[in-house]
């Protein structure tokens, strides 16, 4: 039966993978930016190591593993004019029913210049405002040591005056191997078009492991952006001290086929846990387009 469902998996990602459209054909692309400083600092190798609320963006299967009602927050001053926020919600079901979640993730750049002509002076400006609000459930042991989840999400676009809209599904699954080793498959953005174009569809797949009394994690994932044509091999390494002070850093290789420079496809950064709160950071270059800082706060209770 293990055997039957991971070949299953495998099989529906490969299939959903022969779609292909071509490099920058797909509409609503702020869905291809990661979310979460931790994830992000990981090398975007986080199919297995996301936590809390902000696992919806990553893969929902993992919000099984919730045991309390979890709050994440992010915001990302990307380039100029041009900012992310994240929200997300999620918390356990009573009697072991599974974890429900929401989360409202958005991309926003502004002052756009307009102009009917070659002139100096722009005539008016105007913004792209990008939005997706997800809902999520997740049960843990569908089948021993099997985890499922889902996100429906609704999606709108709006530059200027034209504003287009989808609805899509995300699914998402974590499996333990062994003690020591816990695998994931994840299909993002699974629906049809947004206006004209088709939505970024992602299939990640992934694994983690931890050393040295769990103190260092250490994860691979493989990304395939179907219908942009990509492929990307994310490595991520995390290591925790006393005191809730935790080291990140990762690589995303086959970013050089963005042709950005610089550390393009590099991450790295650190967190810090209170109690009930963790606040993570991250520091991700784009090359020419110039370095992004990352941040999130996390809240359980």
């Amino acid at each position: 039966m293990k055997h039957k469902i991971w070949l299953s998996a495998a099989l529906m990602l490969g299939t959903c993978g022969l779609q292909a459209a071509g490099v920058g054909t797909t509409g609503a692309s702020f869905l291809k930016v990661g979310v979460g400083a931790r994830e992000l600092a990981l090398g975007s190798a986080a199919s297995v190591l996301t936590e809390g609320a902000n696992a919806a963006n990553w893969n929902p299967g993992k919000l099984a593993g919730l045991k309390q009602r979890s709050l994440s927050a992010s915001y990302n001053m990307l380039f100029i004019d041009e900012s992310q926020g994240y929200l997300g919600y999620a918390a356990p079901l009573e009697n072991g029913a599974g974890v429900i979640g929401a989360g409202v993730n958005y991309l926003t750049v502004a002052d756009i210049e307009k102009r009917a002509g070659d002139t100096d002076n722009a005539d008016s400006k105007f913004s792209n405002n990008n939005m997706a609000v997800s809902l999520s459930y997740a049960r843990a042991e569908v089948r021993p040591n099997l985890a499922l989840g889902v996100n429906l999400k609704y999606i709108s676009q709006k530059l200027d005056t034209q504003t287009d809209k989808a609805i899509a599904l995300d699914l998402g699954s974590t499996y333990k191997i062994s003690s020591a080793w816990t695998a994931a498959f994840v299909v993002q953005n699974l629906g049809g078009n947004i206006g004209p174009d088709k939505l970024p569809l992602i299939l990640k797949c992934g694994a983690a492991t931890r050393f040295f009394g769990d103190k260092l994690a250490v994860a691979a994932d493989a990304d395939w952006l179907a219908n942009d044509e990509r492929f990307y091999l994310d490595l991520g390494a995390e290591y925790a001290l006393k005191g809730g002070l935790a080291f990140r850093a990762g690589y995303q290789l086959g970013r050089s086929a963005d042709k950005l420079g610089g550390l393009t496809g590099f991450g790295a950064g650190l967190g810090l846990k209170f109690d009930r709160f963790a606040l993570d950071y991250a520091y991700v270059p784009f090359g020419d387009l110039g370095d992004t800082h990352r941040m999130t706060l996390g809240f359980n209770f």
